[in-house]
């Protein structure tokens, strides 16, 4: 125990912590370059309408909507040796690298090759689904530590932006140089997914091999019926406002990513610049989880990511303010917006708060559906993000591979920074009512500890 009367455990190694860092790396060698590629892939290689693009994508995340819950529930009921979500990280790891591979072929034209990009599409997420949700899971069965628990999802953070810096700094000189042009071919897209794919894999078993599952539900041993779990997703308050928070946040984030090549390549038309207006935003996040992971604890989580979403929602809306002709101030701008998505980690590591919360409450744990919830929440935003941003650029006058009209380019800076900045500033609002803070953590965290100790003693 220490002088606060909390009961103490051994802290996570260095490794460890580094070891969970790098699962998000691997998952983004494959999700990211899906991610910020897919769509013009769709729409300027592939020659799908923007229309038909927005709606895969929907699609898919109508799917994810019953996916994920789905695998939650099976994940959380898993029992073996090795733990409830490890297994899926080692099985569904490979399965993952394929499928983000067939992501970029295509089959047939027209009709055809619109059906292989749903299948494909859905099929790479509903891996993810099994792989990413399942590393994601880890960081509430690691440890009950609340630095270390923020500590997981910083260094988780961290390895996100590294994968993105490193990826939008070799994505394009590698599609360039597979195409042979200015003009990327499918089969650069092709060459490049196959690269990263192959590359995750490694990562994927490091994660496997490092970070072990050490804590386990009250109630573990008792058969739980689904729909308690459901029940104990769906009236969990904390847990229903970071789906909220989350939402609104990935929606501006991923929207973003998935369409800021357009603003680079109509508006800003510098193809030597696209990766370091894609690069340095990451680097700067890397930096700004860095440099406020400490303040997360001493601060509190809900302030530390109240300034974040200002911050960044501030800084998209100068962005579509000054226009796209002054480059050294559009990359200071894009630098400041990357260093306030320092926010990014805070809302996954108040998950397990919000599960310890609902065990305290109603005695039961449903730790896969839980996060299976959040993590849903940034697959809707994904799509809707990049679905409708792509509704409104057509709407407005885009045409792929053409000369952009005056009213089409302000419809892609109107998307990519206006639309996104205002859904940052959202974000606010339900952060105001989440009702948790760290002295109600610290107190929930010993009535379990006390729950838990009890069984043990029974037991013995």
């Amino acid at each position: 125990m220490d002088k606060r009367g909390r009961r103490t455990e051994m802290k996570l190694s260095k490794r460890t912590l580094f070891a969970y860092g790098v699962g998000d790396f691997a998952s983004n060698l494959c999700w990211t370059f899906i991610g910020s590629f897919l769509s013009i892939y769709y729409t300027d290689v592939v020659g799908i309408t923007p229309v038909a693009a927005s709606a895969i994508m929907l699609i898919a995340k109508i799917w994810d909507g019953i996916n994920d819950p789905m695998f939650g529930a099976i994940a959380e009921r898993t029992n073996t040796k090795k733990g409830r979500f490890r297994p899926y990280i080692f099985y569904g790891a490979p399965v993952l690298a394929v499928l983000s591979v067939l992501a970029f072929t295509t089959f047939g034209t027209g009709r055809t090759a619109v059906i292989w990009a749903a299948v494909t599409y859905i099929g790479c997420g509903m891996a993810y689904t099994v792989v990413n949700l399942s590393y994601g899971s880890l960081s509430t069965v690691m440890t009950t530590d609340p630095e270390d628990i923020a500590q997981l999802n910083s260094y988780r953070m961290m390895g996100t932006n590294l994968s993105s810096v490193l990826l939008n700094a070799i994505t394009s000189p590698m599609l360039l140089y597979f195409s042979g042009s200015e003009n990327y071919t499918k089969q650069s897209y092709l060459y490049v997914a196959i690269i990263f794919a192959v590359c995750a894999l490694p990562l994927f078993y490091f994660v496997y091999a490092n970070c072990k599952e050490t804590i386990h539900p009250v109630s573990e041993g008792q058969k739980m019926p689904v729909r308690m779990s459901i029940r104990a997703v769906l009236t969990n308050k904390p847990l229903m406002l970071l789906f909220c928070i989350q939402l609104l946040a990935m929606t501006a984030f991923f929207g973003r990513m998935g369409v800021v090549i357009y603003y680079l390549m109509y508006n800003v038309q510098s193809f030597t610049l696209i990766s370091a207006f894609m690069s340095l935003p990451s680097l700067c996040t890397v930096i700004g989880i860095f440099v406020t992971k400490n303040f997360v604890v001493r601060v509190g989580k809900k302030k530390m990511a109240a300034i974040g979403y200002i911050g960044a929602g501030a800084a998209l809306i100068v962005i579509y303010l000054v226009g796209w002709t002054n480059i050294p101030l559009l990359l200071a701008l894009h630098c400041i917006y990357g260093f306030f998505c320092f926010s990014f980690p805070i809302p996954m590591a108040m998950i397990p708060d919000a599960i310890n919360y609902e065990e305290d409450r109603i005695g039961v744990r449903a730790d896969g559906m839980s996060y299976a919830a959040v993590s849903l929440s940034t697959k809707f935003g994904s799509a809707f993000g990049v679905s409708g941003a792509l509704l409104i650029m057509g709407a407005l006058g885009y045409v792929a591979n053409q000369q952009q009209t005056a009213q089409a380019l302000f419809g892609i800076n109107l998307t990519t920074n206006l639309v996104f900045g205002i859904m940052y500033l959202l974000c606010l609002v339900p952060l105001f009512f989440y009702p948790l803070n760290e002295k109600k953590n610290e107190e929930i965290i010993k009535r379990l500890e006390e729950k838990r100790n009890a069984m043990a003693a029974e037991k013995a």
